[in-house]
């Protein structure tokens, strides 16, 4: 008996496979930068196009509120 093998999201719908391939781009930039936070934001919305979870993919946490908390913390004070 042969296997069947359904399509996933990012096939079904090509335009996110597109988001998709320009978030793994990000990812990539932003780790090589230094700039970690920033890549941790675009890997989440990354897995939740995977998901095809489409709500949480456009809500977007913009940088000065993942960059703020982090610099508060490595604070001398």
């Amino acid at each position: 008996m042969k296997r069947q093998t359904r399509k996933n999201f990012l096939e079904l719908n090509p335009e996110y496979n597109l988001k998709y391939s320009e978030l793994q781009k990000e990812i990539r930039i932003w780790n090589n930068s230094g700039q970690y936070w920033l890549a941790k934001e675009a890997d989440r919305r990354a897995k939740c196009l995977l998901n095809g979870n489409i709500d949480d993919y456009n809500k977007q946490t913009h940088s000065h509120d993942l960059a703020y908390p982090y610099v508060l913390n490595k604070l001398p004070y």
